[in-house]
């Protein structure tokens, strides 16, 4: 890969960790460069979230696309993971257990991966978009996204509860 150029990387090539009681995710190519502070994005974050990855220095400039975390080694894995989570922590919804209108907008009461909480969304038809069929994000008033991973493995009350907003 030539300086300046940025391209798909060898898994093999590819270590990221953190140092003792740092913050900041470290990534070596080797043989090209070491970021000090780098950043993990997912190319296709609502698509196709686990197939690609953009990898960026500390001035956000992309330094190389990994297909896939298949391939690195255990710790850098670790390492991409953590920060994947922690940059697009989604909670998925499992089950709706109450959605009614509270002033002027739904309030959701849900369960999610992470337990129960409750959100609330001003407009559905500008608060969701069907990612594909029965793949639904939702943002909620206050920025949160929240998650329907596929309409067909909601129980049968939640999906009752979300007919009322079709």
């Amino acid at each position: 890969m030539a300086e300046g150029e940025s391209g798909y990387l060898d898994h093999a090539s590819v270590h990221a960790w953190r140092t003792d009681g740092g913050a900041e995710l470290r990534v070596e190519i080797e043989g090209v460069l070491t970021a000090l502070s780098a950043t993990v994005r997912r190319v296709f974050p609502a698509s196709d979230p686990n197939s690609y990855f953009s990898i960026q220095d500390g001035s956000g400039r992309e330094v190389g696309l990994l297909r896939g975390l298949d391939g690195l080694d255990p710790e850098s894995r670790a390492r991409f993971e953590e920060e994947l989570d922690r940059r697009y922590f989604t909670p998925y919804i499992e089950r709706v257990e109450d959605l009614r209108q509270d002033g002027g907008m739904w309030l959701f009461q849900v369960a999610t991966q992470r337990g129960k909480t409750k959100f609330y969304v001003r407009s559905w038809r500008d608060s969701s978009h069907e990612i594909r069929p029965g793949r639904w994000l939702i943002f909620s008033v206050d920025g949160q996204r929240y998650l329907i991973r596929d309409w067909e493995d909601l129980d049968a009350r939640s999906k009752d509860l979300l007919e009322k907003l079709f």
